[in-house]
């Protein structure tokens, strides 16, 4: 089976429930995924959305350092750096730790879960930026698999 993200939430290229929005709970949704590559020695998880308006780019969520070993981020995850598994998550875009879901400030949006199969693990403590993650990760991915969730606040 080829490597692929999923998620119990929404399908790909379907709407994102609204309580995963900013405005509606802003729970994290679950996310799952196949058996990562051989080699892989961690995983990474970035939600981006471009305005199609301005074609700035917002991280909506981050999360490092995922064991290779892991075939799940449960949904509702709380706001810290640092899981019991030792997986980090970034600041995004709007300055928290973790998920901060959609909202109206987009029309319609598009969120798209990057997951990162990377042959090592990122040397960055909780808490970093999702640039910084991208950058240390640069070198490192042996695979990318997404999927993607729309939102409208209408």
């Amino acid at each position: 089976m080829s490597f692929r993200i999923i998620s119990s939430a929404f399908k790909d290229n379907e709407h994102i429930p609204p309580w995963y929005s900013l405005s509606k709970g802003d729970a994290s949704p679950p996310i799952g995924w196949t058996t990562p590559p051989k080699g892989t020695a961690s995983l990474a998880l970035i939600v981006i959305c471009t305005d199609p308006d301005t074609g700035k780019v917002y991280c909506h969520w981050v999360v490092y350092n995922i064991p290779p070993k892991a075939i799940t981020i449960d949904g509702k995850q709380p706001h810290r750096n640092v899981s019991h598994d030792g997986t980090l998550q970034g600041v995004n875009s709007f300055g928290g730790v973790g998920w901060d879901g959609p909202d109206s400030y987009i029309r319609e949006q598009e969120l798209v879960f990057n997951l990162y199969a990377l042959n090592s693990k990122l040397d960055l403590p909780g808490g970093a930026s999702f640039r910084d993650v991208e950058d240390a990760m640069k070198d490192h991915i042996l695979q990318v698999v997404k999927l993607t969730g729309k939102y409208s606040p209408y």
